[in-house]
């Protein structure tokens, strides 16, 4: 009996310790776990990975494009037969005029049987000897199609269908699912003649010369010449471009551009034209109409003047490439790229200057040494980067500047490829744990 009482009075005094052992135990794990938590939510130093890129130097630049271009004479209900850049030869009929509404509609239907008949035709041209390629070429269409449809480029579906079904068709009769297509073509063939004689045969409008033919309806004129516009200053051309200078090409079925050369005559401010005058002459410029036409056609300075007093600056530039969106511009906002340069994306926050002792400084100065703070292992170190210089100008993008990698000639900087730099952090030096 005394056994069991002495049993029940060590396990009495046991289990009070082992409970504050468990508590203390607890109460240490919630402490560790919650100062990670602090660290992972709430991080003292904040970090980026310095990568590579490419910035474009670029100035945004208001003005308008001259072509040498020709009238198309014509008007009432039109149906146009040629679409927009589509290149012309003299005498080619672009348009008609319809007496009937229902003539529209009568057209466009026998346009679309005329080209199921044109594709029907062509895939009727193979041999078995194509199995291969064919199948290749199904495959590139069927590609091109679903990435046209991804980039939401709807102009080109039409085009990747038909290139699709082409070789969907070809493929059928290599393989033998389809004898031949003659007898849809002879339908479809009697189908056609029908429209044709219900839209009997509508007076056509045809191209006075050789060149690109545009609709009145996708573009308009200037109310000036060139001539006019050339022989105009910064503040005219400035003034010119502000008064809102495009007309609707009202009693035309369009015009015809002729020739690959156009001008870009256009205003900027006096600061952006010392970039291009920089380039005058040379063929590194690349011109676009962001909203308009994205895609970049190389370009020549060909005349910059620049006047102080108005902050202006009157450029010209000279452009040989020509494509269906370009033609359908008159007046138009341009932006001009005059050059590239490549290095390693580092945030502006980043940057800090040191003094000739080593302490930091509240801002850059002329004798302070700029530069990043990174991480290597556990320790910051001060890399430097290049100063702000005519050798090496202020390239930014958004928050970031552009920061040459370690080992570029003419260059001090330290930053490396995929360095982490510490974009903020409390009491940064030289050799600092983290």
């Amino acid at each position: 009996m005394r056994d069991k009482t002495h049993k029940a009075q060590g396990t009495a005094r046991v289990l009070p310790v082992l409970a504050g052992v468990l508590g203390v135990f607890l109460l240490v794990t919630f402490f560790y776990v919650g100062y990670q938590a602090m660290h992972i939510l709430f991080p003292q130093n904040v970090y980026e990975t310095a990568l590579p890129a490419v910035v474009s130097d670029s100035i945004d630049a208001d003005g308008v494009l001259l072509f040498q271009e020709t009238y198309v004479s014509g008007s009432g209900n039109l149906g146009y037969l040629a679409a927009d850049g589509e290149r012309v030869s003299a005498g080619t009929a672009v348009a008609e005029i319809y007496s009937n509404p229902s003539q529209a509609t009568l057209r466009q239907q026998l346009t679309q049987l005329n080209e199921q008949i044109g594709l029907l035709q062509k895939s009727q041209n193979t041999t078995s000897l194509q199995l291969d390629s064919l199948l290749r070429e199904r495959s590139s269409a069927l590609y091109d199609l679903m990435d046209a449809l991804d980039t939401a480029d709807y102009t080109a579906v039409d085009g990747g269908v038909s290139t699709y079904l082409l070789a969907q068709n070809k493929l059928g009769i290599v393989t033998g699912d389809a004898a031949s297509f003659t007898d849809q073509i002879t339908t479809l063939s009697q189908q056609a003649q029908n429209l044709q004689a219900q839209l009997g045969t509508p007076t056509q409008i045809t191209a006075p010369q050789t060149g690109y033919f545009i609709r009145a309806a996708s573009s308009g004129r200037l109310n000036a010449g060139a001539a006019d516009i050339l022989a105009q200053d910064a503040g005219q051309l400035k003034a010119y471009l502000d008064s809102n200078p495009e007309l609707t090409l009202e009693g035309c079925a369009g015009k015809i551009v002729t020739g690959f050369s156009w001008q870009y005559v256009g205003v900027c401010t006096a600061k952006q034209g010392e970039k291009l005058l920089g380039q005058d002459g040379k063929p590194g410029v690349k011109i676009s109409f962001p909203g308009k036409m994205e895609s970049a056609l190389k370009a020549t300075v060909t005349e910059v003047t620049i006047d102080p007093e108005q902050d202006l600056a009157r450029f010209v530039l000279s452009c040989n490439s020509i494509n269906g969106d370009v033609l359908c511009l008159n007046h138009a906002s341009a932006r001009i790229s005059v050059g590239e340069d490549s290095g390693l994306l580092v945030p502006a926050a980043a940057v800090h200057y040191l003094k000739e002792d080593g302490s930091e400084a509240e801002g850059q100065g002329e004798n302070y040494v700029p530069g990043v703070y990174v991480k290597y292992g556990n320790i910051a170190r001060f890399c430097r980067i290049d100063p702000v210089d005519a050798d090496h100008p202020l390239v930014t993008q958004g928050d970031y500047i552009l920061v040459l990698p370690k080992g570029t000639d003419g260059s001090v900087s330290q930053v490396r490829l995929y360095d982490e730099i510490i974009v903020s952090g409390q009491n940064l030096y030289d050799g600092k744990l983290l």
